[in-house]
Parts: structure tokens; sequence; C-alpha cells
């Protein structure tokens, strides 16, 4: 089987399987707007190994509820040209109105990089471990809630135009990427589907050294309630840099900034 019809397959049964969870049972759906903010940095080792690190904060209603504030930490290893594994540790604040938890979340990471030179799709595979603990009177509690999640996410961008005549790098381009979540565990009943997750994410590249991205990301997610979902469309703004190590000065041209959908730049937190 050719990688295109591979990519059809795979991605038709994983939204039959999202279709019918979803659309097999009566919803109640809540509407709300977000705004996220993160900082994502990559710093290049070797030609195969580099670590990468992100950060971000979320409000809702307009700036109106703080939700969210993350960091994350981690290491990638090239095996090919196209096939890159990596593992890291997520840490996670949740702010309700009913309820403040923490969430310590290992992941490991399988990024397949597709085959083109003006349309190509990249395949991102995330296995997460998550581990929420409850936060009573500003201290972590020790006792927490455990549960698994599959990741997966079709990615793809081009170029749309230049934006110097002199730099090549200097350019505008757009990153699309859908992204389908799901959940397991012992205390997971009625979210089996965790969300769905589509982004439109407008980049503008500085050099490859620095880009910036204003995107959209249009998500519909389960809760605990069955039956109950919750549609979100979010502004999503990204600021991207790289960095050498001292190993790799002199040999920076076979380094650039992926782009802003790449297996390191578009993973949020929740």
């Amino acid at each position: 089987m050719n990688p295109s019809r591979q990519t059809f397959v795979l991605s038709f049964i994983l939204l039959a399987l999202w279709g019918h969870h979803v659309f097999g049972q009566r919803r109640e759906v809540t509407h709300r707007g977000e705004q996220w903010f993160q900082y994502n940095n990559i710093t290049h080792l070797n030609e195969k190994w580099m670590l990468f690190g992100n950060t971000g904060v979320r409000w809702k209603n307009g700036f109106d509820t703080f939700s969210i504030f993350f960091g994350r930490l981690g290491g990638s290893c090239a095996i090919t040209d196209n096939i890159r594994v990596a593992t890291g540790f997520t840490y996670v604040e949740f702010y309700n109105e009913d309820r403040y938890q923490v969430e310590y979340r290992p992941y490991q990471e399988l990024f397949v990089r597709g085959n083109g030179d003006k349309l190509r799709l990249n395949h991102r595979f995330r296995f997460e471990q998550r581990f929420y603990n409850p936060v009573v009177e500003g201290k972590v509690q020790s006792d927490n809630i455990f549960a698994l999640r599959l990741r997966y996410a079709l990615m793809t961008g081009f170029d749309l135009f230049s934006l110097s005549k002199t730099r090549s790098d200097c350019k505008f381009r757009i990153n699309i990427s859908d992204e389908v979540m799901f959940n397991a565990g012992d205390h997971i009943v009625h979210n089996v589907f965790d969300k769905n997750r589509f982004i439109v994410m407008p980049t503008v590249q500085f050099n490859r050294w620095m880009s910036i991205s204003v995107g959209w990301n249009n998500q519909f997610a389960s809760t605990t309630t069955a039956g109950h979902y919750i549609y979100t469309n979010a502004l999503w703004v990204h600021t991207h840099t790289l960095h050498l190590s001292k190993k790799t000065h002199g040999q920076d041209e076979e380094f650039t900034l992926p782009p802003a959908n790449s297996n390191f730049q578009q993973a949020a937190a929740d």
C-alpha cells in the first residue's frame, strides 16, 4: 500500500470512530471563546538530537477568566530523514470555577514526515500518561487520578509568498492540521473520545531562527457528562525560536526552524 493510500485509510478510520461516538447520541453543546499564547524553543545538539520546550497561558471569554498555565520539556532523535522519535514531560495547572488541579504528564511520540515538494502530509502519534492531582489550600495532594490518552495529528503546510527580495527564508506560510484524541482508563466513562482539534495557522517567518503565528483553533471536546460537549473557537498566538549548540555552529545551513505545525511546535497542553 502506497503512502498516500495509507494516509487516507488511517484518516478515514479515525474519523469514522470519532463520528460514530459523537453523532451516535443526543448532544448538548456549550460554545465558548478562548485566547491562547505560547512560546516555543528548539535547540539542535547535532544532526540527530535536539532539545525542545514550550510554555503558555490561556484565558476564556475575552481574557475574563484565566484557565491554564503549562510548561513542557523534551528531547528528540532522528531515526531516519523522515522518522523522528521524542519523549518529554508536561506540567499543567488547570483553573476552574469549582476546582484547581495540577497535571503531571510524561509522553512518547513518533513523527513521520511525508514525501513531496509542494504539499507534504506529516503524521504525529503521541501516547500520554496523565496524572491529575487536586490542589487544596495551595498544596498539591498526593492522591491522583490516572488516565491514558492517544493522539493522532495529520499536518501540512505551504509557503504563500516571500516577504523579502534578498532573503529566501523570510516568508509568509500557512500551516493546517487536524488532531483527534482518545482517552482510556478506569475513570474514563463518557469521554473515551476526548476532542478533535482543527487548526489554521498563518505564519510570518522572519528568518531561519524566528517566526510568529496567529492562528484559529476550532475544537470540539467531550466532558465527563454523557452527551455534553464543548465547542471552542480559540485565538492561538505562537512565537518560535531556534538555537544551535556550540557543536553545531558552522553547520547552521543544515538547521532551520520547523513549520509551526510540526511535532515540536503545535502540541498543546490539554
